[in-house]
Order: C-alpha cells, then structure tokens, then sequence
C-alpha cells in the first residue's frame, strides 16, 4: 500500500479510509490570517513606538521644568528651604546656605531648630507642634538664628504647608530673610530717640534747639529760594506753551473754514456726478485728504486745549508701519532707515494722528542731527517692565520724570536712534523748550510738541545720548489690555431723505455759507443768508415764522454765535438750531448751552452734506419740552 504525496490516500478495499489532507482552500485563509495578525502586530509596534516617542518628550519636558524649577529654587536671592512636619531639612537653596554658614548638602538632613537661637527655640518647637495645616496662606514670623559661624541673626520667616496629592500635609516650606540691619537701624532709632528725650530736660538744650532752629530757618529759606526759582522757569515754559497754543488753534479754527469750503464742494460734485463718472475716484481722494488735512486740524486744536484727542487702543508697531512711505520722504537721502518693530506689543490708549506726530518729529530730528555725512536711523518698537527704567541703560528721565514715580507696570516703547553727532549736556537741557533750535532755520517747535503729546498720554520720554555716539529717543505709553480698536470711517454716500422749509444760514465766511447753502438746496430746503449774528437776527425779524431752523456759525464780527443764539432762545425756545464752529464741541459747548440748549445739535466744520443733514433732521425731528411733559 502507497500513498500520493501530492495529496491524501484512499483505501480500495472497503476498509475504513486513512487520514485526509485538509483542502488546499483552508491553507490559504490560514496564510491570510497569519499575514493579517503580522500586520496589525505591526500596527501594534508602530503605535507603541509613537507612544514611547512621546512619552520621551514629555519625559525631556518634565526634566527641562524640573531643571527650571531647581535653578529657580538654587538662585533665589532669598534663603529657601523644604522640611518636613518636625522640621528636618530636606532641600536648602545656596542663599540659605550663606545664610547658614553651611553647604547645601550639609544642610539636608539636619534639623531646622538646630540653628534658631537658643532664645527662640521653644517657640520655634511649639510652631512645628501646632503648624495649623488648615490656614491657606503663609505666615510670617519673626526669629534669632545662629550660623555655623556663631553670628547672631534677625530673621523674618514666612513659612506655609504643603501637602500631597491625597490633600495631607507632608511638609512646610520656609522662606527666610536677613533682617539684622533692618533691626539694628531701628534699635540705633530708638536710642538716639531715647536719647534726644534725654536731652530734652537738660537746660543746654534749649540753646540747641535754637541752633537747630537757625540752621533750619536757613535750610528752608534756600530750598524756598530754588523753589521760587523752579517755579518762575516753569511758569515761563508754561507761558510758551500757552502761546503756541493760543497760536495754534487760532490757524487750525481759520484753517478748518478753507478745508470746509474744499471738502463741501467735492461732496457737492461727487453727489452729482453718477455712479460710474471716472471723476469720482480723483473726488473720493479729495475728500479722504481733507478728512486727513481735517484730522490735523483737531490734532492743534488739542494741543491748544479747544479740542479732544480721538483715543482708541493702537498697535503702535502697526501705526508706524503704515507710515513708511511718508517717513522716507522726511529723510536726506544720505540717510538710511532700519525697521525694528515688535509684532506682538500690547496696545495702547493714544490718539493715532497724536503718535504720527511724534514718529515724524523724532525721525526728522534724527535726519537732521545725520547732517551731510549720512548715517543710520533706527526705528524700533517694543515692550519694558517698570522696574527695567530705573536701569540708567535705557535711558536717562527728563525733568521731573522719575521711574520711580510710574504707576503703571509695562509700557510699550517707541525708539527712533541716530548714529549722528549726539547732544552736549547743555544741549539736552533745552531741547524741549518752545522755540530752542540748533540749526539756523530751525523752528524748534518738533519737541515741545512731542513733550506735550507724551505727558498729555501719561507717557514718559527717556533719551541717551554723547557727544559723537549719537542719540537714542524713547517715548513709553502705558500698556492696555484689550484688543486694537478700528478708526472710523467717513462715507460720502447721500441718504434718500428729503426736508421742507426754510433754513436761515448765519455764516461771516461766503465760502462755508455757499456750500452749506447749496447741501441744504440738494436736500429739499429753500434757505435764507445772513453774514453776521445782528443780520441773522434781522432776517429772523422780517421772515418771522417762516424760518423752519437756523445754522449759526460761532464765530462771526460784529455779533457772535454767542450772542445770536442767547437772542434766538429768547424769540423762539423751541426753534431747531444747529451750531457750527471749527473748534470742537467740547471746547464751545459751554458758550452756547448757558442760554438753553433747546432744540440744538453741533457741527465741527469741516463736515458732510450726510453730517449737515443728519444734524439737522435730528433737531427738525426732536420733540419739543412742552409737548413730551404734556
């Protein structure tokens, strides 16, 4: 009997038959799951090498925290230990090991109690017997301790529990201060007090207290003298300061009449012009760079004190960004400029066109102080804790700013350096004054300016400079939390609203008069003009109840918006009036409202026919006093 080796044997004689070879269909879903387990074995390995991966790196990341953490611990500038609950020392920092007198390895194992003074040692041992574990904070006692040496020490220790992860206390933590010095000076108080008493019975002390008297009398009459003196120059400064504003907000209230006249009249054509006129892009620019000529306008007017900056939260690395073109046309062209600027700063509370200035004033500046010979103008941006100013590195204070006297606790920082010929000591000290220049046909205005901008945002100027080592600028504002807020933006877009009526318009400029007249015609109004208050008045007499409102002007000869709107008030209460002025409402509000503010709305010229408008038709559309109480 044989068998086939290429598959199983049968028996041909009846007999029971021999074993079978399984098909060859079940080895081959064997091999498939063979190869199946090897893969998802594998798969298996590959993710535990991944996991081993990262629980290397967490691993490293703990062993770089707890790195950070000891070096934390080793350099504290204080004395820090660890023990447990009975006072042995498990873990000592370098500082308590000066401290002690002992190394820090010496220090492990050995109990605290061994070095507080043998004065003090019962109550130390009664602190460790009742800790109090329940109190959430630290507390702060007062200890003698006695280093390895034998010297004697005042101590302040500020001790707290720790626990484990189950909430029990383990341990307790001690923060330790040498206090000897501290102590020594008020025990030398109390004995030069005691001694000063003392002396106060005797008889010789009365010719004493006279010296001391005289040498007072005289001290003071010196520090009066220098305080005279300080108080005169700040006053003449103030003088200045107070001219050069009067000066400026005088052209910026003149001004703002002449950019009413262009602005109006580009509002006036682009609402006539269609929508696809290629006139009214060049328009559009018109009116954004008198909006922009506008916005200089209000910034000398708060310089002046007739205005209020626009204060909103600033990326000042983002404002001088977007000066770039600008500052480059201020350069000589043999000066370079390098852009530093921090891109993550914290904002800031400052009116935008505020900081512009600054930024051109210091840059300019700085190109001058280059001179022919060329040179680098660095422009930086970026963010320095309070303690960093009192370090003399970053500049020196100017005046009376002290570091010391901050109150907040980060600024962001605006730097502008030049590698130019720097500033003798004599020079610094008048750089801020109105009207100081060192060149020739220099106005010396830049940063006087700068001075009143800085302080008015309760900002800080630092400056370093030498002679032949160049300058360096520093203006600080405080930081603020809080996203950057986005400028308004002003839209030429006209309104559907249409108006019935009469408007008498007083106005003394025939330019404002002529574009105000023409917003109102577009708008539906028939209007009256009048050049002056005591010619509005007589228009109001003759037209009597015709006139639906009045658009007074403030600032007119021979009767002012003053005085005509006292006088309207006193003809018709309730007529609608909408004041305009080139000073801001803060500054004229106060003139006008003595007379009852009725029925009144404010305009700042230079404005939109949509600004014009909207005033007016709040005022047309209010109700009266009488009526809203009945």
């Amino acid at each position: 009997m044989s068998s086939n080796r290429f598959g199983p044997y049968r028996q041909t004689n009846g007999d029971s038959p021999g074993p079978e070879r399984p098909p060859q269909g079940t080895d081959d879903r064997t091999l498939e799951e063979l190869r199946l387990a090897l893969e998802e074995l594998r798969v298996i390995d590959e993710e535990l090498r991944q996991r081993n991966e990262e629980l290397s790196a967490t691993h490293l990341q703990l062993d770089t925290e707890r790195q950070r953490y000891q070096e934390l611990f080793d350099l504290a500038p204080d004395a820090y230990l660890v023990t447990d609950l009975a006072g042995i020392i498990k873990e000592a920092n370098q500082s308590a090991s000066s401290l002690l007198g002992i190394a820090p390895q010496y220090l492990t194992g050995k109990a605290l109690a061994t070095y507080i003074d043998a004065d003090d040692r019962a109550r130390f041992r009664a602190l460790l017997n009742d800790p109090q574990p329940e109190l959430p904070r630290a507390r702060t006692t007062q200890f003698k301790i006695r280093t390895r040496q034998g010297v004697r020490l005042h101590s302040e220790m500020t001790f707290s529990i720790s626990h484990d992860a189950e909430g029990t206390p383990s341990g307790i933590r001690w923060l330790i201060r040498d206090i000897t010095e501290q102590e020594r000076l008020a025990h030398q108080i109390r004995t030069l007090n005691s001694e000063l008493e003392s002396r106060v019975t005797e008889r010789t002390s009365d010719l004493r207290a006279a010296q001391q008297l005289s040498n007072d009398l005289l001290h003071r009459e010196q520090a009066a003298r220098r305080a005279v003196e300080a108080s005169e120059a700040h006053s003449r400064h103030v003088q200045k300061l107070e001219s050069i504003g009067v000066l400026a907000g005088g052209i910026a209230h003149d001004f703002n009449n002449l950019l009413h006249v262009v602005l109006g009249n580009a509002d006036i054509a682009l609402s006539r012009l269609p929508a696809r006129s290629p006139a009214r892009e060049p328009l559009e620019e018109v009116v954004r760079a008198t909006i922009r000529a506008a916005d200089l306008t209000r910034q000398m007017l708060a310089y002046s004190g007739k205005g209020a900056f626009v204060i909103r939260h600033l990326d000042i690395s983002q404002e001088v960004r977007e000066m770039g073109t600008l500052l480059r046309t201020a350069l000589s062209k043999q000066a370079s400029l390098v852009w530093d600027l921090a891109p993550d700063a914290p904002a800031v509370n400052a009116d935008a066109t505020q900081v512009r200035q600054i930024v051109m004033n210091l840059i300019t500046n700085a190109s001058d102080a280059l001179g022919e010979t060329g040179g680098t103008i660095t422009l930086r941006t970026g963010v320095v804790r309070r303690e960093e100013l009192m370090d003399n590195r970053f500049g020196l204070p100017i005046e009376e700013d002290d570091p010391a006297s901050a109150a907040e606790h980060t600024y962001v920082y605006l730097e502008v350096a030049d590698t130019g010929a720097g500033m003798s000591p004599d020079t610094l000290q008048h750089i801020f004054d109105p009207f100081f220049s060192t060149k020739f046909a220099g106005r010396g205005l830049g940063l006087a300016a700068v001075m009143g901008i800085v302080r008015s945002h309760r900002g800080l100027i630092r400056i370093r400079t030498e002679p032949g080592q160049g300058t360096i600028f520093r203006v600080l504002f405080p930081a603020v939390s809080g996203g950057v807020g986005e400028p308004e933006h002003t839209s030429t877009a006209r309104s559907s609203w249409r108006g019935t009526g009469t408007v008498l318009i007083v106005e003394d400029e025939p330019g404002v008069r002529e574009v105000a007249q023409q917003m109102l015609q577009d708008f539906g109004f028939t209007t009256l003009l009048a050049e002056d208050g005591r010619n509005g008045l007589e228009q109001m007499d003759r037209a009597g109840a015709q006139v639906t409102a009045v658009l007074l002007d403030l600032s007119m000869p021979r009767m002012g918006g003053k005085e005509a709107f006292r006088r309207l008030r006193e003809h018709a209460p309730d007529l609608p009036i909408v004041v305009m002025s080139g000073y801001t409402e803060e500054a004229v509000a106060e003139e006008f409202l003595q007379a009852g503010s009725g029925r009144t709305a404010f305009l700042q010229k230079p404005f939109l026919a949509e600004d014009l408008v909207g005033a007016l038709r709040k005022v047309l559309e209010e109700v009266p006093a009488e009526l809203n109480e009945a």
